[in-house]
């Protein structure tokens, strides 16, 4: 893998994160936006560009978001740890 494609994985997997950080805030308007941006075309690119499965993710946050906002918060650090270990081993190259 080239190193520009790396860098573009890496910043892919950032904004993936953030989407789902985002998703499970407090902040009622960010929150939106973010399960706004799981539906929208970008989304569906950066999931063809990382190799998920989108209508997986789409299911998943579907679910987080019924959930209440502490539960939230613990499930959405959990899957930016899942995101983190998915892409470290870009690092190496």
């Amino acid at each position: 893998m080239n190193k520009s494609k790396i860098e573009v994985k890496k910043l892919d997997s950032l904004v993936l994160k953030q989407a789902v950080r985002d998703l499970a805030s407090k902040n009622v308007d960010l929150s939106s936006q973010a399960e706004d941006y799981f539906y929208s075309k970008d989304f569906k690119k950066l999931c063809h560009r990382l190799d998920i499965d989108m209508k997986t993710m789409r299911k998943a946050v579907r679910k987080l978001v019924d959930y209440p906002v502490i539960s939230k918060k613990k499930i959405a650090n959990d899957i930016a740890r899942m995101i983190d270990k998915s892409f470290m081993h870009l690092d190496s190259y």
